[in-house]
């Protein structure tokens, strides 16, 4: 990738666009080795390293946003629709113009100019066609397409989405903030008599002239083919030449030339040398474009029928337009005669203008009158001017041709300096990789035998711990088995002595009454005697009851202390059963201990080799 620059035409707002360029073309090559990567970058740093330097060589490194040329057999190529065949389109108005009317084509009579007779900088596709696009170094954008009536230009202001002027094979049509201020005819000069039919193709080439602005800046750019652009080139620079004709002729399109190329010195300076470098560019790729193959003819041929953007007679009115917007219909009464004033205006336009013209040949044939006598005079200072200035050209470009070798030589040395770098790096990066593999794995090693080693410990100190909480509960149980005993005996003594106060009130009792009774008995008749013994027979009744009563409570309390002795003895078994599989197991966590430290000796034995190494 190469690229060369005009001195003073870098500046810090075109350095984006250069690496925008640049980013986007990185990114359209989807397949792309390391290597090439690192050439890209380097040529890149060259590009901007190149605003710094002035040279005083020509000039002939491909454009800013030049693809160089494909120089295989291109493919048959795809016409761009009509704009009787275009989708249909917001409609636009036309709007008064808030510049001179000669501005707009000459605007683009100056792009046009600029990119002199170079090939397209790339192609994009597009709705299944590829327009051609140029691009100047200040942002300015051209865009052609080819039609079955020949060639289609789309013209842009730097910064601007949409275009200010569009010419297809008749006319030209001027735009301004959204709306038709203008139509030309092939010409260049203005044709007020237009209808509505025109009005409509130009709201419909400014919809898609918006399109092919976003697909210039957006899609991938491809390479255009060099067999394409020499079958196009004649074509391409034929309306450039009319138009150039026409502003010699016409007085006041010239005027308004001059006068802009006065106010715009800094911007026609900018323009020639983008004109210069370019030229000096299609000198350079000259053998390529004449060595192309020959280029298949397009797809599709002209559609048949009528057309409504092509003129009857070239630079003559347009056809006649029905009530449907469509040539060859037939008007109505009111359309005829709106059609023929607008024929008779543009007659009497048309003579006026044929009034001008021979007024200019008049004056031009006066001029070169007068010119004659100085011809002769001149012609031999011209023709030693003209040798001095080919030799002075071939001098120069010798220079160009020794400086663009050197500058070759530089750029290859450099490159060759960027692989090797590039190569050293890869073995650098490969090496450390290596490196860094090799001591994840030592480190992962390390992590798994310490690893092992944790759970192995931690094995152990779960073994213990589950050792030491039987042990705990074992105690645990042994003392609230005792004292379970203790609160029982006690419970036992206090109803015992409960029992037996009852039974000695029941037999202080019964002595009272025996006292009572014979007391009684002494003192009262025989009846009274023998109540007393029915009485006292009575309380030994009762007597013999309550020491049942006491005697069935004895055995029950009896009962239920052997029940509780054998719960006890039933809570001992457990206790001594527990305590033995604690046993047990602190018996496994003690071999279990005995063989992680085991597995950690055989490990140390094992790792001593590798440290040795090392």
């Amino acid at each position: 990738m190469k690229a060369a620059f005009l001195p003073g035409s870098c500046s810090p707002s075109h350095i984006p666009d250069i690496e925008i360029g640049t980013a986007k073309l990185l990114r359209g090559f989807r397949i792309m080795s390391y290597r090439r990567l690192l050439l890209t970058a380097a040529a890149t740093s060259l590009m901007l390293a190149a605003c710094n330097q002035q040279s005083a060589a020509p000039v002939t490194g491909a454009p800013i946003a030049s693809l160089p040329l494909a120089e295989a057999a291109p493919p048959p190529e795809a016409a761009a629709p009509a704009a009787s065949d275009l989708p249909p389109a917001p409609p636009i108005t036309r709007i008064s113009a808030r510049r001179p009317v000669y501005s707009y084509i000459d605007d683009a009579y100056d792009i046009g100019d600029t990119f002199a007779d170079s090939p397209p900088d790339y192609t994009v596709d597009y709705d299944g066609v590829q327009p051609w696009v140029w691009r100047s170094s200040g942002g300015d954008y051209r865009v052609v397409e080819q039609t079955s009536y020949g060639e289609r230009v789309y013209f842009y202001h730097a910064g601007e989405d949409y275009p200010f002027l569009i010419r297809d094979h008749d006319y030209s049509y001027a735009y301004d903030n959204g709306g038709l201020v203008e139509v030309y005819d092939s010409y260049g000069q203005p044709y007020p008599g237009y209808g509505a039919s025109l009005l409509a193709v130009a709201a419909q080439y400014l919809y898609r002239g918006q399109r092919l602005h976003d697909a210039a800046i957006h899609e991938q750019r491809q390479a255009a083919y060099a067999a394409d652009w020499r079958a196009r080139r004649d074509s391409v620079l034929a309306d450039q030449q009319r138009w150039g004709e026409e502003q010699q002729r016409n007085p006041d399109w010239r005027r308004f030339h001059d006068e802009h190329v006065q106010r715009q010195q800094p911007q026609q300076a900018s323009f020639q040398q983008e004109r210069a470098q370019r030229q000096a560019y299609v000198q350079r790729i000259a053998p390529v474009i004449a060595a192309a193959p020959q280029a298949p003819p397009m797809r599709q041929g002209p559609p048949t029928g009528d057309r409504r953007d092509f003129a009857q007679d070239r630079g003559g009115p347009p056809p006649i337009v029905g009530p449907q917007g469509r040539p060859g219909q037939a008007p109505g009464q009111a359309e005829a005669q709106a059609a023929a004033a607008r024929d008779q205006t543009n007659a009497q336009w048309r003579a006026a203008q044929a009034g001008n013209r021979d007024q200019q040949q008049q004056r031009a044939q006066a001029d070169a009158a007068n010119r004659a006598g100085n011809d002769a005079q001149r012609q031999q200072q011209a023709q030693a001017q003209a040798q001095a200035h080919v030799q002075a050209r071939d001098q120069q470009r010798a220079q160009a041709d020794a400086a663009n070798s050197s500058r070759d030589a530089a750029q290859h040395q450099q490159q060759a300096q960027v692989q090797a770098q590039a190569r050293d790096q890869q073995r650098a990066q490969a090496d450390a990789a290596n490196h860094s593999r090799d001591a994840a794995q030592h480190q992962q090693q390390q992590a798994q035998a310490q690893a092992q080693a944790r759970d192995q410990q931690r094995a152990q100190a779960d073994a213990a711990n589950r050792a030491r909480d039987a042990a705990q509960h074992q105690q645990q149980a042994q003392a609230q088995n005792q004292a379970r005993d203790q609160q029982r005996a006690q419970a036992d003594a206090a109803n015992h002595a409960r029992q037996d106060a009852q039974q000695q009130q029941a037999q202080n009792q019964a002595r009272d009454q025996q006292r009572a009774q014979q007391q009684a008995a002494s003192h009262a008749h025989d009846d009274a005697a023998r109540q007393a013994q029915a009485q006292q027979h009575q309380a030994q009744a009762q007597a013999q009851a309550q020491a049942q009563q006491h005697q069935m409570a004895a055995q029950q309390q009896a009962q239920a202390a052997a029940q509780q002795h054998a719960q006890a003895a039933q809570a001992q078994a457990a206790a001594a059963q527990h305590a033995q599989q604690a046993q047990a197991q602190q018996a496994q966590a003690q071999h279990a201990q005995a063989a992680a430290q085991h597995a950690a000796q055989a490990a140390a034995h094992e790792k001593k080799p590798d440290d040795q190494k090392k």
